[in-house]
């Protein structure tokens, strides 16, 4: 019954898995479908029929079953509480009393899960990091997951699921993740071995396509086709090509930076650990245009990298994916929902 990693975003529908042998972790299955554009918008599902057929068409690809799947970020709340051991007898019941206070839902409405956050300042006090999401929400990504002839395992918040694979396990350090997909980017924080914080923003690879089609007068296409020919190859003649990309990569790198002084600034309780980030991860196809890196590390000011989505499955040395590398960008969460729970 070990599940497939199910990633649903808003246009495409990403599934992997991996097998166990006697030296690990192998890559297994995995495929990815298109989803109608407008079928999925901001993480609501609006065509419940378009989302199904693409998944029902990925399950019989693949002859998928069992699946863990993600849930959308966009209408997802994480908040951080801290709670007595000592007077605590029911955790996910002392949590549920606290929900009114950090989310603007019941909990009759509201569907919730939390981790609990290890290596605490304060050894009577349990910390916990709680993700939200509407009971109506996910009560329509089970409908149209049992529609297309899966059976869901567990649910993950997307952020979640693409933070187990890009930090390295047993990591407990603090590192701003940057998900780009094509009609947002999910910016996430993990410490201390959870996420904390999450913000989605409306610009992803749809808004560098339309920068290319301005910048050198071409169609939709024709601009798709330069970003894949041109984009991720760093050389001085494509130079020109990530300059033109300025204004959208920079609206980027400005939402990261008000992220990064937020979390830098904010105020800590009295004898919390100084968790400042160390590191930012990228991932998804486009986050790793050529340039985008090196701009974004000279703007924050900390190391910047492309991420590794495969760190915690295999060494390269060991085992060679048959997913190329930027496509295996876009399958970070998929991996995170795949890993073997013992990783």
């Amino acid at each position: 019954m070990r599940p497939m990693g199910l990633a649903i975003s808003e246009r495409a529908a990403h599934a992997i898995e991996f097998a166990k042998v006697r030296r690990g972790l192998v890559l297994g299955r995995f495929g990815a479908r298109a989803i109608p554009s407008g079928a999925i918008k901001e993480g609501y599902i609006n065509d419940k029929s378009a989302v199904t057929e693409s998944l029902r068409s990925l399950q019989k690809a693949l002859s998928m079953e069992f699946v863990s799947v993600s849930l959308p970020e966009e209408k997802a709340y994480l908040f951080k509480t801290e709670l007595p051991k000592r007077a605590v007898t029911d955790l996910r019941q002392a949590i549920e009393l606290r929900l009114e206070e950090n989310v603007p839902m019941s909990a009759a409405d509201a569907v919730f899960d939390y981790v609990v956050i290890p290596d605490s300042a304060d050894a009577d006090r349990i910390e916990v990091s709680v993700s939200v999401l509407p009971k109506k929400m996910v009560a329509t990504y089970l409908e149209i997951i049992k529609s297309a002839g899966l059976k869901p395992l567990a649910f993950s918040i997307g952020s979640a699921a693409a933070s187990r694979a890009v930090i390295a396990k047993g990591d407990l350090g603090t590192f701003l993740i940057v998900n780009v997909g094509e009609t947002g980017t999910d910016l996430s924080i993990a410490s201390r071995g959870a996420v904390q914080f999450n913000l989605s923003v409306a610009i992803g690879g749809d808004a560098l396509t339309a920068a290319l089609e301005k910048h050198f007068s071409v169609d939709a296409e024709a601009a798709r086709r330069l970003k894949e020919e041109r984009g991720f190859v760093k050389n001085r003649k494509n130079m020109e090509l990530f300059f033109s990309l300025m204004n959208t990569v920079s609206a980027i790198k400005d939402e990261v930076n008000k992220l990064f002084i937020y979390w830098q600034t904010r105020q800590k309780p009295q004898g919390a650990a100084d968790r400042k980030i160390e590191k930012i991860i990228l991932c998804g196809r486009d986050a790793s245009l050529a340039g985008f890196d090196e701009y974004l590390s000279t703007a924050v000011q900390i190391p910047v990298e492309v991420a590794d989505v495969w760190r915690n499955a295999f060494a390269y040395d060991r085992h060679i994916p048959a997913i190329p590398f930027l496509d295996s960008l876009d399958y970070a969460s998929a991996i995170g929902l795949a890993l073997p729970q013992d990783i």
